[in-house]
């Protein structure tokens, strides 16, 4: 690829004004973002940070029924009246993540035409801006990597510069004048202004604004005032503004170096590269992004991540969905080297576990286990209502514990694993067993599971045994037991469980949605194929091909957007190249808005999904992350995947890609595995082991001998495959001649 044409692949530009929140230029540091969108004569930016939380809830905290009542009288489930809220205010105030605030630059005439660009190298944009009188005003922009600073160059020192708290009297921000908010504070200190906005009960952020000729630096800090003196915490925040403000307008040139390698050394860690414009560019964009979100002092990715809206409440509570909304915002850092940025995730989730011990408690009166709610804010506390009918269902946990094991699968990090994850994943265990019961054929089952978002006669279907929900607990038994006589633990509580636990069932089909229920409609989640993905239990055999033929056989028309480069991932587990590329083309044709943020339903009219009025029940700029953080996933998925003791080298790569290359994509185990493909065939793979083990390599797209260190070995012709122990810090080199 020519010079131009990489540079090409490592920008975003957007080269029309972008009107509307979802199709401007962004950018973050894990704690806070700037996103970038043109008011009449302004350059709006919404400025939101992990912090901004309203973490109320006025209905009672204590379900209407408990699990057990459920299973009794499953028509009041399905009616609602197991999952009515009491109320105890006249006015409802559910948790919900609260909106950005602003950053508004006034330009001397209305702007007609924009043209900006984000280079994802240094994470910083060159924006150009045309307005109405014919002036041009140019502007450089970044959020620092490191600390919470927005910065801002303009070519003119005339703009009108203001920050600005919420605008209660905006009837989409109206429910926070009805929840009581103060209007923010200005508060000007010689050349710093500063905004200070209180948020839930006791929560304060404060923006702060230093502007020096043509240079504007917006600095941000936020607490929770709680249990501390509110005054002195208040100018506590003030002051650590102003110090970062003038010791960065001082000092420039030390913090954007350390900003840019941040930022290098977070891209010199892996890559891909591959012969399909489209593809590439989408790569190396959500890379971007999940940087831009993902940070070891961060908090876990929500649905919007780091940018939400400043003038109106964020799609869907902006919270965290405990379903692959979260998941597959970590599928990418797992997968491409860069699992340091899921131990917020971990580590998060396990600071929630009081709270979601007392969740497991309160819903099905089981003492030291865990249930997640679908729909989640910090702490572990439900969004939308505590115990509102998404956050009352089973299998969230499930989802969670999954992402816990898969943590300690690719980093064998054994501190991590008996501090977190074991404790983490025995309280959900601790859950299943308290509620399976024995059947007549001996058996162990699991009550009133579901496969997510499957509805049948008008209401969510519900059954026993759920492929998912068992898939998922013998995954979680089997890696239990393990951890168990690691850490010099009991392992017959996980292993007597996983024999008497039923079997997964398998048909004709493939998997089932449940025993005796079939796939029967085109469906968006495809969570019965768990065991494929994200288990990797079963892949590569008759029953994944038979279960993805289903899925195929039922269509695309109600899908979501995020089930293309989810679909993707399947396909490469499954040997389809070609289905795993065109999966992702679909997905980045037609399911993004100007700006590459994913879009729900199929409001651009592309015709791969059901016609509908609606765009998910959003309006037009409601957007979400996860979608595009798939991409990465599935991209490396293409070039290797590991199943139990087999690693499978390039069985997602499409016919038509005569050169591509992966460098240091990770399996389970931490190994670090580079493929280069060449002339259509593999003919080099590097892998550097980061654990002592015996692993079955399996090849496609192999003509020719294999070489391993220099020497000629032997492999299975069915299969194309060889066994090789290896030895941690080592590295292996296949060659194929």
């Amino acid at each position: 690829m020519d010079k131009e044409k990489l540079k090409e692949q490592r920008k975003l530009i957007i080269d029309r004004l972008p009107k509307h929140f979802n199709e401007g230029l962004f950018w973050g540091n894990g704690s806070i973002g700037g996103f970038l969108y043109v008011v009449h004569n302004s350059l709006r930016f919404s400025v939101d940070s992990i912090l901004l939380w309203e973490n109320r809830d006025t209905t009672l905290d204590m379900p209407a029924a408990k699990f057990q009542d459920f299973i009794k009288e499953p028509e009041k489930f399905h009616n609602g009246t197991f999952t009515k809220e009491t109320e105890l205010a006249v006015t409802k105030i559910w948790r919900t993540h609260l909106p950005g605030l602003s950053l508004n630059i006034a330009l001397e005439d209305e702007i007609v035409d924009f043209y900006g660009e984000i280079d994802f190298d240094s994470a910083a944009s060159d924006i150009k801006v045309t307005l109405k009188n014919g002036r041009q005003v140019t502007c450089f922009v970044y959020v620092d990597s490191n600390v919470n600073l927005l910065k801002v160059e303009l070519d003119t020192t005339d703009a009108v510069v203001v920050i600005q708290g919420w605008d209660t009297s905006n009837k989409e921000l109206s429910c926070l004048a009805d929840w009581n908010y103060q209007k923010y504070e200005e508060i000007k200190n010689k050349d710093i202004l500063h905004v200070l906005q209180p948020f839930s009960e006791d929560g304060l952020a404060v923006i702060s604004l230093l502007k020096k000729a043509d240079q504007i630096y917006l600095a941000f800090q936020g607490d929770n005032l709680k249990e501390r003196n509110s005054r002195e915490n208040r100018e506590e925040l003030i002051l650590k503004n102003e110090e970062l403000l003038r010791v960065y307008s001082e000092g420039e040139k030390e913090f954007k170096e350390a900003h840019n390698a941040s930022w290098q050394e977070f891209w010199k860690r892996s890559a891909v590269t591959v012969p399909n414009d489209r593809l590439q560019h989408a790569y190396n964009l959500e890379m971007y992004k999940i940087f831009a979100n993902e940070r070891r002092n961060s908090r876990p990715v929500t649905l919007q991540g780091i940018w939400n809206n400043d003038a109106r409440m964020p799609a869907w509570y902006g919270d965290w969905h405990n379903d692959l909304n979260v998941q597959s915002c970590y599928w990418a850092p797992f997968k491409t080297n860069h699992i340091e940025l899921a131990e917020p995730y971990i580590d998060y989730y396990t600071k929630a576990m009081p709270r979601l011990t007392e969740r497991a408690y309160k819903l099905f009166g089981i003492k030291d286990a865990i249930h997640c709610p679908v729909m989640m804010g910090p702490d572990g506390y439900g969004v939308g209502g505590e115990w509102c009918f998404w956050n009352v269902l089973l299998g969230p946990e499930l989802f969670v514990a999954t992402d816990f094991c898969w943590y300690y699968e690719y980093s064998r990090d054994l501190d991590k694993l008996k501090s977190s994850i074991y404790p983490f994943i025995d309280r959900v265990i601790n859950l299943y067993q308290g509620i399976a019961y024995e059947g007549s054929d001996g058996y162990l089952h699991v009550p009133f599971t579901n496969s997510p978002e499957v509805f049948k006669d008008s209401g969510m279907l519900i059954r026993d045994d759920a492929t998912v929900v068992i898939a998922a607990l013998h995954y979680l038994l089997e890696n239990m037991e393990r951890y168990a006589v690691l850490l010099d633990k009991d392992f017959l509580k996980y292993s007597d469980f996983n024999k008497k636990l039923t079997p997964v069932i398998e048909t004709d089909k493939g998997y089932p949605l449940f025993p005796g229920e079939e796939l029967f409609e085109s469906h968006r989640h495809f969570c019965h194929m768990y065991p494929i993905f994200p288990l990797g239990t079963d892949i590569h055999s008759e029953t994944a091909v038979k279960t993805l033929n289903a899925v195929i056989d039922k269509g695309f028309t109600e899908y979501a957007a995020w089930s293309f480069p989810y679909l993707s991932i399947f396909a490469s587990r499954c040997g389809r190249g070609n289905m795993a590329r065109t999966m992702l083309e679909l997905y980045c044709m037609a399911f993004r808005s100007s700006n590459t943020f994913v879009v729900n339903g199929d409001p651009n009219q592309n015709g791969l999904l059901k016609i509908s009025d609606t765009n998910a029940g959003e309006a037009s700029d409601a957007f979400t992350v996860e979608a595009g953080f798939i991409v990465p996933a599935a991209l490396s998925e293409m070039f290797v995947h590991r199943s139990k003791d087999t690693v499978y080298i390039s069985y997602g790569i499409p016919d038509e890609w005569k050169e591509c290359s992966c460098e240091n994509m990770t399996v389970e185990g931490g190994h670090l595995v580079s493929v280069a493909i060449e002339r259509y065939c593999v003919k080099k793979v590097t892998v550097y082991a980061n654990a002592d083990e015996t692993i079955r390599f399996s090849f496609a797209k192999v003509d020719g001998k294999l070489i391993l260190n220099g020497e000629e070995i032997l492999y299975g012709e069915a299969n194309k495959f060889c066994t090789v122990s290896l030895i941690k810090g080592e590295t292996y080199v296949f060659e194929i001649f």
